[in-house]
């Protein structure tokens, strides 16, 4: 009898399991964080071999791709459902 109440009671999904929507966000900020790192480092060695004029203002636009890019994955690791 009370297995029969067990296979019909509506049970909440199970917090690891991660629906399509949620995939999908989830690689396309991957796919952001990627393009942010590999932007900035893209031009920082722009800057390295070409040496533009601007030298101070392409560093820091340089470093900022890289900083945001390496902050995107530093928030999907501490944010990651695996970890708990």
């Amino acid at each position: 009898m009370n297995d029969q109440n067990d296979a019909n009671e509506v049970r909440p999904p199970v917090p690891t399991e991660l629906g399509s929507d949620v995939r999908e966000q989830i690689r396309d900020w991957k796919f952001l964080f990627w393009a942010f790192l590999l932007f900035g480092l893209g031009r920082l060695a722009w800057l390295y071999l070409y040496r533009p004029p601007n030298n101070a203002f392409h560093l820091g636009l340089s470093c900022g791709f890289v900083f945001c890019g390496v902050l995107g994955f530093l928030m999907r690791w501490v944010f990651s459902p695996r970890r708990k």
